[in-house]
């Protein structure tokens, strides 16, 4: 699990089992090639270029990748399901933060591309690591 300000306040990202395919199936690809979309943006982030001579020479040079936006939405919202938000308030949530901001032109695949990264990155490299009760992700009456 990681902990990241998200809105006002600190919130909980992890992807247990059943987040982890709800993010793959509104990305249609696995977890590592949302990765691998993501990560040539959260770099860019990271470097320092995300202004709009940074974000052009990026795309001009294929550096910025194929994110697509549920790249980032998704785990985001996947992520705080499983840190422990009830779907209703990761989904209000995410519109109130993210989709608001999508909406008023404030790219925030840009601004949010580090976060969502990290959260993918965690559930594949620290997964097996997590004791938790329900590991899964499912609902206890859910079917495979």
């Amino acid at each position: 699990m990681i902990r990241h300000p998200f809105g006002t306040e600190e919130q909980a990202f992890r992807l247990r089992v059943g987040e982890w395919r709800d993010v793959e199936k509104a990305c249609d690809a696995g977890l590592g090639e949302i990765a691998a979309r993501i990560a040539p943006l959260a770099a860019l982030v990271q470097a320092g270029a995300s202004g709009p001579g940074g974000l052009m020479a990026a795309v001009a040079s294929g550096a910025l990748g194929r994110t697509r936006l549920d790249d980032v939405r998704a785990p985001i919202l996947h992520g705080l399901i499983g840190g422990g938000r009830t779907s209703t308030e990761a989904g209000a949530l995410v519109r109130r933060v993210f989709d608001e901001a999508v909406a008023a032109g404030k790219g925030p695949a840009v601004e949010y591309a580090g976060l969502a990264l990290a959260i993918v990155m965690q559930a594949i490299v620290g997964l097996a690591d997590e004791a938790e009760d329900d590991p899964s992700g499912e609902p206890e009456a859910a079917e495979a």
